[in-house]
This record gives structure tokens, sequence and C-alpha cells, in this order.
């Protein structure tokens, strides 16, 4: 099936060569001292140590709080799409299964979480949860892409999204920022910052911040059996608390808690692939965390700095959808219906010392850094599964002996224990050059319980698939799944760098990432039960410039993984039972470049690109066909964003952007695949010292768009046929924010 495209197209090829030719028509000019227009220096938090991100050797996206407020985003689901190579699935209210370079998970049933791409909000580990990404009062957000395998071991192998809030300041500071749009979209935010003493201790007072944010949407969903248009609606709300303070002129103390209670609908499928639903049973999407984290840092001894992050968090999630999508009728159709509850507890300590300029190795050319990791993830999961039909049309009126019963209760209990080791050295070869080795060892510890009690009434199906009068009986069994794997896994790095000048870094870099094996449920005594660690060799070369008033960043990777792990799902008694298994090989290469030009003082230009290759090759379990050489799910060959931004010192702002992306396959169980769109998102407004207002457009052309996709048949005489999740349709909004 294919979607509408706007007619705001731009082939890759185009468009590489656009990104491209500001800084080749620049280059030759040099770009005079005495420009005015430079951009600002960024520093990134994700990496073991902080850095420029003009030293970083690492394929990233760095957005601070000045870009965020641009592209008017409140949720880090705002950006995602618009970063090169990477990907969600829209499988929840907000995304929370994301896709780096093509890898990474599109849902998770299994009750086993095992992530490829990492998520952390100031220091805690929310991944493969992360609906609580909200933007509001955020200093910056970091994408890396490629395995970050040394600093977050097996959860990182195709990424990490780092998400850092703004930090406690000593002058005071209040921001009260408001939205009002279509879709009935509401949303409020509150920041207050500022010496938590009244007494001035000079640099060694008290500070602390704080922050709320509500959201409220009715979710672009109109459902006609109920008369309603909030059954996909977003009730969100979160807060952030920061404490600094120091115990003395060595110790810095820093606090950060989060709240966060989305109590989401989830009502987005239709038989007609529209924005208009049916169904009587709309779900629900929720997650309450309650989550901190706790830093020192120690300074006392001038050989090295000693550092220890404590974190916590404690999540409860419900994810339950109406099976059928339709009125619950028995005669017309079906009944199912899908309830699950899941309730997380992770612990993280992490302890880091690293050299200072007094205590570097090698006749002080080596500087050094080593760690100690223990995390401890607990996760219990509850689900119900209710499923009748009496498929009236493939054989008429609902017999007398009733319907085909399939009902699946399961409860499961999960526990994974890890300890890591791991360290760096950075080897200053001469002035300019630098090798930089990395390395992780780290032991995966899991026990899983699972009990899956499958009940109801069937009839028997002949070979031709009839189904065979009176043999409508009873049934009733369990399955029990029992795992506890050990594994030691080790992963590293080797970073050549040669920073030219003041303007350009060049760096090459070999990383082994690891993702950590384990295990499918709810299969019985099938022979893939397991699963096998996956190895990931990641191969890089890049190039960051930086011309004043033209920043730019080329990254070219090649991604050999062995072992590789892929997501698929079957159906068994009318039930779906997902799993994870290894295919025979796996190749993902490709370019990412980003280009951000202040071609004036008031006036900015970008352009941001990524192109993508994959090539996997195996047969899934699922499946009647075999994939040989055929790209990854959820792995589109492009993805751009271009535009320009206009802020005049009068006040006035204007920005324009185009994004886009090409069509990818939904799934490795099936060929069906979305189609490629433009997205156009425009904002206007006025800014004075301490007052702005912008009306801004989200998705101008109204584009229709899918961030899931589905193929099976509905039971509805229609067949095998697909089925989508659509992005959201165009949004009109105003922003207000005030600052005093």
């Amino acid at each position: 099936m294919s979607y509408p495209s706007s007619r705001f197209k731009i082939k890759p090829l185009q468009l590489a060569l656009l990104s491209s030719l500001p800084g080749l028509l620049l280059t030759p000019l040099g770009f005079a001292a005495d420009t005015p227009s430079t951009l600002a220096p960024i520093t990134v938090n994700a990496d073991l140590r902080q850095v420029d991100q003009q030293q970083l050797t690492a394929s990233a996206t760095i957005l601070d709080e000045m870009e965020l407020q641009d592209r008017g985003a409140t949720h880090f689901g705002d950006v995602l799409l618009q970063t090169p190579n990477v990907n969600f699935s829209g499988q929840s209210s907000r995304p929370r299964h994301l896709q780096i370079r093509g890898m990474g998970e599109r849902d998770e049933y299994t009750g086993a979480p095992n992530p490829s791409v990492g998520f952390a909000i100031d220091g805690i580990d929310l991944s493969g949860i992360g609906m609580a990404g909200s933007l509001f009062d955020v200093k910056q957000v970091e994408i890396l892409r490629g395995p970050q395998s040394t600093r977050y071991g097996a959860s990182a192998i195709a990424g990490l999204v780092n998400i850092q809030s703004n930090e406690p300041t000593a002058a005071g500071e209040t921001l009260l920022e408001t939205t009002l749009g279509s879709d009935r979209l509401r949303e409020i935010g509150l920041a207050n910052s500022g010496a938590l003493s009244a007494i001035d201790r000079g640099d060694l007072t008290p500070l602390y911040r704080f922050s709320l944010f509500k959201h409220d949407s009715d979710g672009f969903r109109t459902n006609k059996t109920l008369n309603r248009t909030d059954t996909n609606g977003r009730d969100e709300t979160q807060a952030r608390g920061a404490l600094r303070w120091w115990a003395n002129s060595d110790t810095q103390f820093d606090l950060n808690l989060l709240y966060a209670n989305l109590n989401n609908g989830y009502d987005a499928f239709s038989r007609d692939n529209s924005f208009t639903t049916r169904s009587d049973e709309p779900g629900r999407d929720t997650q309450k965390t309650l989550a901190g984290a706790f830093k020192v840092t120690w300074t006392g001894n001038p050989s090295y700095q000693l550092t220890s992050i404590t974190s916590y968090a404690d999540t409860d999630a419900n994810y339950d959808y109406d099976g059928d999508w339709l009125v619950n009728n028995i005669e017309q159709n079906s009944i199912a219906s899908y309830q699950s509850n899941q309730q997380r507890q992770n612990f993280n300590q992490d302890f880091r010392w690293q050299s200072t300029e007094a205590s570097q190795l090698f006749n002080n050319t080596t500087a050094w850094l080593v760690g100690l990791n223990l995390a401890y993830l607990e996760e219990d999961n509850k689900r119900q599964e209710r499923f009748q039909s009496c498929y009236v049309h493939f054989y008429g009126p609902c017999p007398t002996e009733g319907p085909d019963i399939f009902n699946a209760d399961t409860t499961s209990q999960f526990t994974n224990q890890k300890l890591g080791l791991y360290g760096q050295l950075d080897q200053s070869i001469t002035a300019n050059k630098t090798l930089t080795y990395a390395l992780r060892v780290e032991q995966n510890r899991k026990n899983f319980r699972q009990t899956k009690r499958e009940f109801g009434a069937a009839f028997e199906y002949d070979a031709d698939g009839n189904r065979i009068p009176g043999s409508h009986a009873p049934y009733n069994f369990d399955i029990n799944d029992r795992f506890s794997p050990t594994e030691t896994l080790w992963g590293g790095s080797i970073t050549y760098t040669h920073r030219y000048n003041e303007r350009h870094t060049a760096f090459a870099s070999v990383t082994r990432g690891f993702k950590a094996g384990g295990f499918n449920t709810g299969l019985g005594d099938n022979e893939n039960t397991q699963f096998d660690a996956e190895t990931l060799y990641n191969y890089e070369i890049g190039l960051r410039s930086n011309y004043g008033n033209l920043r730019t960043a080329t990254t070219l990777f090649y991604m050999d993984r062995q072992n590789p792990q892929f997501d698929g799902y079957d159906e068994i008694n009318e039930l779906f039972v997902f799993f994870t298994e290894n295919f025979d090989a796996a190749h993902h290469y490709g370019v990412e470049t980003q280009l951000d030009w202040q071609a004036h003082p008031k006036l900015d230009l970008f352009a941001h690109l990524g192109l993508l290759k994959t090539d996997i090759s195996g047969t899934p379990q699922a499946a009647n066909f075999a994939l040989d050489g055929r790209e990854a799910a959820h792995a589109p060959n492009y993805q751009y964003l271009v535009g320009g931004q206009y802020r005049h010192g009068n006040g006035w702002f204007a920005r324009l952007e185009v994004q886009g992306m090409d069509a990818f396959y939904f799934d490795n169980v099936h060929n069906e695949r979305s189609g490629a769109y433009t997205l156009v998102n425009s904002r206007v407004g006025y800014e004075t010292g301490n007052f702005e207002v912008y009306v801004w457009a989200k998705n101008l052309t109204d584009e229709r768009y899918a961030t899931r996709g589905y193929f099976f048949d509905h039971a509805d005489g229609d067949g095998k046929r697909q089925y989508v999740r659509l992005g959201d349709p165009r949004q009109l909004g105003i922003t207000t924010r005030l600052l005093f």
C-alpha cells in the first residue's frame, strides 16, 4: 500500500549535493576573522569524558536548548525522525522502541527486555521505557549512533539517546510556557531555579531547580462506535527536580529527581487505515515512573578525579488494546482484547576514576580512566489475551456448539544482573594526533520464570482447513518457562584522531559492540527457545569542521553483525507469539552528514542527511520465505532535514523546515512496506527580552505516513492485507513563553 506523497520531493543525491554546496563555495573565502557570525560551542556529556562536540570521535546529533526551542519540540519524539538514520516504531502512544542505523526492537512482549538502543535521562537508565522523554526545561539531547558498549554495555549496541535537564543556577530565574493547538492540545510548563540558601557562600552556595510540565491532547482519532475523539488521547504530567551542593571545594553533590505520570489512551489502528476507529474497548498506554540519580564528584587528590553515580527507577506501566478494532459482536466477527501490566525496578551504580594532568602515563602522554558498573533490573509482567470468533465470513452462521475460544493468562518474573569493568586510554602521539583505546568486560546474568495458561474451546480442522462438525471441545494447559543464562561479554574500540588545525578534526575508529543472548517464551518445546549473543564490528571514518559560522560533520560507517538478532512473530492458536532469533548475516553501511551555516547574523541554514543500506540474510521462523539480501525492517535508505531560520534583532523570528524519509519494510516476517513521505513544519514568532510568542504548524501539507505496519488476516473475508499506524496529521498552535 502506498500513501499520497506531497509535491515537496528531494532526491537523496540531490540533497547530498545541496548540503555540500555551501561548504564548497565558502571554503575558499576562508571566513575572515572579522566575520561577526559564530556558532556557539556545545559540550557532549554522554561520552566517558565531557568533550566539545567538534572533538567528539563518533557520529552524533546534539540538540541544545536553543535548538529545541526553535524547533518547538516538547517531547523527544518530536525530533527523532528529523535525525539522520534514526527511526522508531509507532507501537505505543509515545516512542518507546527505537532504531538507529536499522538496528533496534519494534515491540516488547516477552517480559525479558533486551534493548539495542540505550535511553537515559539525567543519568537514569530508562531503556525500553522511554515514553517519559519530555523536553521542557532540557539543556540538550544527545543522540549517538553506533555501538556505545564501553560506557553503557549491552544496552546500547546500536546507539544511545541521552537527555540532560537544565542545571541549577545561582541567579534566580523562572520560566512559564503555555501552548494551545488543534486536536485540543493544551500544554503548560513552569520552571524555577536559584540559590537554595539565603546565606551567600560564594561558589559553594547550594542551588536548586524545579520544573513541572503538563500535556493534554486528543490523539487525532475519531471513535465512531463510542462517538468520542479522545480515545487515543495523551494525558501526561512530568516533574523534575535538581539540587547541587558542596561539602567543600573538592566535593560536589548533584541530586536529580524525576516523576512521570502518563495516562494515555491507545486507539490507533483501524481496518481501513484511517484516523477513524470503531473499537468499543479502546486501549490504554500508561506509565508511572519515579526515579532519581545521585552524583558525587571528588577532586581532592591531585592525581585523579573520582565520580560516583547512583540511580534508581521504579516504573508501573499498562499496555492494552482492543484486539479486533470493532464492536464485540460474536455473530459479526470476533471478540478480542489484550491487557498487560509491567512493573520494573532498576538500580545502577557507576564508579569512575580518571587521571588529571599530574598523573598521566607514559611520560605524561596518556590520560587514563577506569570504571566499575553494577546494574540490577527486576521486572514482573502480567498479560491477559482473549479471542473468540465464529469465522462467519468463512463458514456462515455461528455453529450451535459455540465459537472458537482462545484465551491465555501469563505471569512472568525477570531479573538481570550486570557487572562491568571498563577503561580508556587517550594517548597523545603528537600535539595533534591521538590514539584512544577503550575496553569493557561485562558479566550478564539473567533469571526468568513464566507460567502461561492457555484455555478455551475450539473445533478441529481437516487438512484443507475445513471445520470438522462435532469436534468442538474445551482445552486447558500450562506452558512453563525457566531460563537462567550467564554470559561474559566484551567490547571495545580503537580510535585515531587527527586535529589538522583549529578548523578540522578527522577520526577513524574500529568498535566492537555486544548484545547479550536470551530466550523466547511461550514456544513450549520449540528448538528456538534460546538465541545467541550478538557481536557488532563497527568501522567509521569522520571529519568535523568548524569555520566559525559554518559547522559540518560527516561520518561514513560500515557495520558487520555476527549472530545478528532479529525480532519476529507467529500466530499460534489465534494468539500472536513474539520471539527473537539469530539470522545468518547482516551488514549495515551508509553516511551521516550535518551542516549548520550562519549565513548572516540574522539567517541560519541547515541540512542534515542520513543514507543507509542494510543487507540481511536468514529464514524467519514464522515466514515461508527466506530473506537473502533484503533490507532490515524500519531501515529507510534515506532521511533528511533541510531548512532555514531567520531571527531579527527587533524580535521577529521565522523558521521553515522540510523533513523526509524513504519507504521501509515493516517487519522481517513479511515484505510489506511503508510509503516514502515528506513533512513541512513552520514557526513564526516575536521575541523580546522576557516574552516570546510563536504561531506554528507541524506537517503543514497534512501528509499521511505510517510509523508501524502489520500484515495478517483479520477474518473479515478479505484475506491477509496491510494494516498501519498513521503518524500525526497537520497540527496548528500558538506557544507563549514568559521569562522572569
